[in-house]
């Protein structure tokens, strides 16, 4: 029994391992990019937010100039305090809807 404990324990931390490294070399994609993707693609996107339009969304910029709106709920942003200077990192899934496509953010962080 404690074989297998000890086994099981030694995978999770593997696996643990392997997602953390994963993490690290994510693909940041544009906001043109994104806008071609299918409803709930996972997606990374660096860019700055221009403006707080309406309640829990934002117009989000990239490098290119590329704009779209994002969903950021209170609890996502965390610790995270930004101005339309601060360089982020998102992490969230795509939303398509009939008229729009807006981004639903999982995580916000203040790229150094």
């Amino acid at each position: 029994m404690k074989k297998i404990f000890i086994a099981s324990l030694a995978a999770s931390i593997a696996i643990a391992g392997g997602f953390a490294s994963n993490h690290k070399s994510e693909n940041v994609i544009s906001v043109k990019e994104a806008l071609k993707l299918n409803d709930d693609a996972k997606v990374v996107l660096e860019g700055k937010i221009k403006s707080h339009t309406k309640s829990d969304k934002y117009k989000f910029v990239d490098k290119n100039g590329d704009t779209i709106v994002i969903e950021i709920g209170d609890k996502k942003w965390g610790n995270v305090t930004a101005n339309e200077d601060t360089l982020l990192r998102i992490r969230g899934e795509v939303d398509k809807e009939l008229t729009k496509t807006e981004i639903d953010v999982d995580s916000i962080e203040v790229v150094k």
